[in-house]
């Protein structure tokens, strides 16, 4: 799980460098986003994201602005909520219990921006952690368990920023969990996000 970890940190830590570098080297084309002047930023973002990095449902995300450029964020996400009842043999014996599944996703990436102004074009590239939680209660015991999966995501948008607001759509390559179910290993995905700027 260790090595597994340090990998795919690696794989975040290579992508937001080399997006950093192909943005500063391509400066002298930013014409397009320069027309405008430009809006003030804030240091502090919160938004939501619809689908996106978390699949299903969406997720609720804080993103720190270490320079106008670049930002750091970190995200929870739900994918899954059921329950229900359920029952099992336990010995001969008949049991009839309640079930509680939940898939929830913990993300952490990196944007860079390219524009100065109300029209950006965004660089993402972050880890997810897909996380499961199963439980069923029986009236003899309660059984829990857990299933985690570290995966990587990258993706290209455009961000239209107002006074206070910002809405932006981002195309997502999201590599998913193992077991896949219908889903391929690799998917093209997007999301939609409404953020609001903490000034």
């Amino acid at each position: 799980m260790r090595k597994l970890f340090l990998k795919y940190m690696g794989f975040i830590l290579l992508s937001l460098i080399t997006l950093q570098s192909f943005a500063q080297n391509a400066s002298q084309s930013e014409d397009l986003f320069l027309n405008e002047k430009p809006v003030q930023e804030s240091r502090h973002f919160i938004h939501a994201e619809l689908a996106g990095r978390s699949v299903i449902w969406g997720s609720l995300n804080y993103e720190y602005a270490i320079k106008p450029q670049f930002h750091l964020g970190l995200g929870i996400g739900l994918i899954y909520l059921g329950k229900g009842q359920i029952t099992r043999n336990n010995n001969g014996v008949v049991e009839t219990g309640t079930y509680f599944d939940m898939s929830t996703t913990q993300m952490l990436y990196g944007n860079y921006f390219i524009g100065q102004n109300k029209h950006k074009l965004l660089l993402t590239a972050g880890v997810t952690n897909f996380l499961s939680s199963y439980r069923n209660k029986y009236p003899t015991e309660t059984v829990t368990s857990f299933e985690t999966q570290i995966e990587w995501n990258a993706g290209v948008g455009y961000q239209f920023n107002a006074e206070n607001t910002f809405y932006r759509f981002t195309a997502y390559c999201i590599s998913m969990p193992d077991p896949l179910g219908w889903f391929p290993k690799y998917i093209p995905w997007a999301g939609i996000t409404i953020g609001l700027n903490l000034n």
